[in-house]
């Protein structure tokens, strides 16, 4: 066991705060990273940090060294879970003015058409104050906000990508690949055929129904089981 381990060991032992802060303090890294992911959606990068840095503090705390994963991959899902909870909590106190939001489009499309362009100059192809466009673009930010809440349920099942996170260049660091292997270990083979189906092939329930020749209310409740079960894995129960 690595000495990193035998810190995790030695909390879980004797839940003493100061190793606990040294462990936090060993992986800070991590979550400044993956706040990274999130500039330019509309919040102060500190303040998302602030809350990756909660999720290192919570994947601490759930975390086993015995279950042969590794600290950095199990805790990316806790950190990532944690800010788009904060990123769809905010969005909820937001509302997007319609006007707003359709003003801000159009600004969009001529900016794509030349990327130079100024406030001023969108306000005046627009005819409108440019005022008018600065509280555009902030109902724009807003929207975007909002379109980064994942939805837990699918089609009546749990995205995958709210549990492991999205694979991106430069993020080897915590790469997920070795637990969503584990995740699939605990599972049975009926199990890791629906998982496949319908997180990886992308497959709806009523096609995978049909192939398997079962009804669409089965594997409705065959995915709820396995996202369960899966649940129940993530969070160390």
């Amino acid at each position: 066991m690595t000495a990193e381990m035998e810190l995790f060991t030695q909390y879980i032992e004797t839940g003493d705060k100061k190793i606990r802060d040294e462990l936090v303090n060993n992986y800070t890294y991590i979550a400044k990273i993956l706040a990274h992911r999130f500039n330019g959606c509309g919040v102060e990068f500190e303040d998302i940090y602030q809350v990756a840095c909660m999720g290192i503090i919570l994947a601490v705390e759930r975390f086993n060294p015995n279950r042969g994963v590794q600290f950095a991959t199990f805790a990316t899902p806790t950190v990532l879970g944690e800010i788009r909870r904060f990123l769809r909590d905010k969005a909820k106190c937001i509302k997007v003015p319609r006007k707003m939001y359709e003003i801000f489009c159009k600004a969009e499309n001529l900016r794509k058409q030349s990327e130079n362009v100024s406030m001023e100059e969108l306000a005046r192809l627009l005819d409108m104050p440019v005022e008018t466009i600065h509280e555009a673009y902030k109902a724009g930010d807003s929207a975007f906000i909002k379109s980064l809440e994942d939805e837990a349920y699918t089609d009546g099942g749990l995205s995958l990508a709210n549990m492991v996170g999205v694979d991106e260049d430069g993020f080897t660091l915590v790469e997920n690949a070795d637990f969503v292997n584990y995740c699939m270990s605990k599972l049975d083979e009926k199990e890791i055929k629906l998982i496949r189906a319908r997180f990886y092939d992308e497959k709806p329930q009523s096609a995978i129904a049909g192939e398997w020749g079962v009804s669409q209310m089965y594997i409705s409740r065959l995915e709820k089981k396995v996202i369960e079960k899966l649940k129940r894995i993530y969070l160390n129960d």
